[in-house]
């Protein structure tokens, strides 16, 4: 569904990303790894065309979308929820997710779409007239996440979901990430909750200063001495 050639990103003059190469299939999740300052955001947002790359490939389902607008991205096919969120505040949840459509003209299928995200977030179906300004981090993020999933998108790209949210509204957000996996969603994470990342996705990538070292199953590296070294803190 998604990959990733050869991609040199950078802000001006400062390169970050270095012939970053790897590809996601439909239906599983993939995480990328890394410490801070690694270049996993900025890759992202590569992908996701809020970043021009300098040079290399991004394909999705075949078509060649390296350097598109983000709009166009979108209406490929591809939804990206940012660390920031980017709600608006002043909103009611079900405003915020109906923005979220915006490229669905379908009204059954936005209502259904709704419904499933609602199915998956009960706590926004309960909360959907309040401001998302009043939430809680971990309710907000849920609306992120939802919002990006009304978009109906083929692939979802989430960066860094459990950022300063409390551990019950970590354990919500992967749990959610966990049923997008069983009902076959394809989705791309990026994460510093190493153990929690291997234990949801199928594959995993290993990103340190901006290139790709390590590749291979979560279960796998999950149980690898330099992982669990450098990433979980386990010495052996």
């Amino acid at each position: 569904m998604l990959e990733v050639e050869n991609l040199n990103v950078g802000y001006g003059y400062l390169q970050v990303i270095w012939d970053l190469g790897f590809h996601v299939d439909g239906g599983e999740v993939v995480a990328i790894l890394g410490l801070n300052g690694a270049g996993k955001t900025t890759a992202l947002k590569a992908i996701a065309g809020l970043l021009a790359p300098i040079s290399g490939k991004i394909s999705l389902n075949g078509h060649d979308i390296s350097g598109m607008d983000a709009n166009d991205v979108v209406r490929r096919g591809l939804a990206f929820v940012p660390e920031e969120r980017n709600l608006f505040e002043g909103m009611s949840v079900y405003e915020n997710l109906i923005l979220g459509a915006y490229i669905v003209k379908d009204k059954e299928k936005k209502r259904k779409t709704l419904d499933y995200v609602y199915s998956l977030f009960p706590q926004l179906a309960d909360r959907k007239r309040q401001l998302v300004g009043t939430m809680s981090g971990g309710e907000r993020q849920m609306v992120a996440i939802a919002r990006g999933l009304m978009s109906d998108p083929q692939l979802l790209i989430l960066d860094e979901p459990s950022m300063g949210l409390s551990p019950k509204n970590v354990r919500i957000v992967f749990d959610a990430i966990a049923t997008l996996r069983e009902q076959k969603v394809t989705v791309v994470i990026v994460e510093q909750n190493i153990a929690a990342t291997l234990e949801t996705s199928d594959r995993a990538y290993v990103m340190e200063q901006g290139r790709m070292v390590m590749e291979g199953a979560s279960s796998e590296l999950l149980h690898n001495d330099y992982v669990k070294k450098r990433y979980l803190g386990v010495e052996d």
